[in-house]
């Protein structure tokens, strides 16, 4: 496949709206990552290596 079909291809396919789950996945994933992030800055500040 050229480059200009693969183009053409993509501005064809409609754009599809996230379902319930995948908000919920995202959402998760966001705050467990958010809150390790934390957890790890406060662990350094108190008990540096």
């Amino acid at each position: 496949m050229a480059k200009t079909e693969i183009q053409r291809e993509l501005e064809k396919a409609q754009a599809e709206p996230l379902l319930p789950i995948e908000k919920t996945l995202i959402v998760w994933s966001l705050g467990i990552g958010i809150t390790l992030l934390v957890i790890l800055a406060l662990f350094n500040k108190y008990f540096p290596i």
